[in-house]
């Protein structure tokens, strides 16, 4: 059990699992996918809750399990000082595990996908040099992949579609752009995301 404070003030327990799986529960994949995963309603306000806390996923789809570290722990994780169990791919904060699950359900390349959001990131950075940026993959339509950009506009979601040729370009010349020296920095270590670099950067 854990102990949820919600807006009110009031607190509450609620059952927080450590770990689940993908296996053992056929409706997780579309609950994560979603983005409905940890939701608690307030039993004092009837306020839908949706806090972060570490958890372990793990599921025979997954090339190896996957540890979820709290948003909130981001820069502590940067700096070494996280808790991680071993044998481990980790992302940071649900919306990156919400996007993994996504990425599932599509049969989407999760390293082919992070390149590609590289890419997308470089380019809205172009346009937006001051802005705090973040892409996450959506979903598709038919012939694309359609990202979602946050940051570019307060309060508004930018829509980035992708044809589906330019994915497969990417995913087939994927282990070539590996070994280049920005990607090698983002998929070397148990965080393969493009804001590994954000972590290198808090060393330098």
């Amino acid at each position: 059990m854990r102990s949820i404070t919600c807006l009110c003030d009031k607190s509450f327990d609620a059952e927080v699992p450590e770990s689940v799986d993908l296996d053992a529960d056929p409706g997780l994949l579309v609950r994560l996918s979603e983005g409905e995963f940890m939701a608690f309603t307030c039993p004092h306000c009837g306020a839908k809750l949706k806090p972060e806390f570490a958890v372990r996923v793990k599921g025979s789809a997954l090339p190896r399990d996957v540890w979820v570290v709290p948003e909130l722990e981001r820069l502590e994780f940067y700096a070494g000082k996280a808790d991680l169990p071993a044998a481990c791919e980790v992302l940071v904060g649900y919306p990156e595990l919400f996007e993994r699950a996504r990425l599932l359900r599509d049969g989407i390349d999760p390293e082919s996908a992070e390149i590609l959001k590289f890419y997308l990131l470089g380019r809205a950075e172009e346009a937006n040099p001051e802005a705090e940026l973040s892409v996450f993959y959506a979903g598709k339509e038919p012939g694309r992949l359609v990202y979602h950009l946050y940051g570019a506009r307060e309060g508004e979601t930018g829509v980035l579609k992708v044809p589906e040729e330019t994915f497969r370009g990417i995913a087939t010349d994927k282990k070539r752009k590996m070994g280049e020296e920005t990607f090698r920095d983002i998929f070397k270590g148990p965080y393969r995301s493009v804001r590994a670099l954000e972590a290198l950067a808090e060393e330098e």
